[in-house]
C-alpha cells in the first residue's frame, strides 16, 4: 500500500493535469474562441469586476506576472477584441481595462461551462460530503497561499 504521502502527490497532481486538461479542451472546443488558458484567466480578471475592469497593476497582481507581462497581454486581448482601455476620468495616468460585447460573451460562455461542472460534481456528493470538500479544499488553499513565494 502506498504511503499517504506518494498517495496525495499522485492525487494532487492528477487533479492539476485533469483541471488543465478540462480546460485546454473547453478552448479547443470552441473554434471561434482563438485564447490560450492563460489569456481566458486574464479575461475572467477583468469580467469579474464588470463595471469598473482592473488596472494592468491589478490583473498583474492576480495573474502572478510582472506589470509589464500584464501589459504585452492585456495588449494582445485587446488586438483580439477581447479587451478595451479606458483611461481614467478622474486621473489620466490610470487606465482601466473592460470587456468588450466579444469579451463578455466569452466571460458569460466560460461561466456557464464551470457552473455546469460544478453541479455535476455537486450531485456526486452528499451534504456532508460538500461540507468536508469545501472545508478540506479551503485547507489545502490556504497551505498553497501561504506556500506560494516561500523558499524551498
Amino acid at each position: 500500500m502506498q504511503s499517504f504521502q506518494m498517495m496525495l502527490n499522485n492525487m494532487l497532481m492528477q487533479v492539476y493535469h485533469n483541471i488543465v486538461r478540462v480546460e485546454e479542451e473547453f478552448l479547443q472546443k470552441n473554434n471561434r474562441i482563438n485564447l490560450t488558458i492563460r489569456e481566458m484567466h486574464l479575461i475572467e480578471c477583468v469580467g469579474e469586476d464588470r463595471e469598473n475592469g482592473k488596472t494592468v497593476s491589478e490583473i498583474a497582481e492576480f495573474l502572478k506576472l510582472a506589470k509589464p507581462s500584464a501589459t504585452v497581454a492585456v495588449n494582445k486581448l485587446v488586438k483580439k477584441g477581447y479587451l478595451i482601455k479606458n483611461g481614467c476620468q478622474t486621473d489620466g495616468r490610470i487606465v482601466r481595462v473592460t470587456l468588450t460585447r466579444e469579451g463578455r460573451k466569452v466571460f458569460s460562455y466560460h461561466q456557464r461551462y464551470h457552473m455546469s461542472m460544478i453541479h455535476e460534481i455537486e450531485s456526486e456528493f452528499g451534504e456532508d460530503e460538500r461540507d468536508m470538500l469545501v472545508r478540506v479544499i479551503t485547507k489545502l488553499n490556504k497551505f498553497f497561499e501561504k506556500s506560494v513565494g516561500a523558499e524551498t
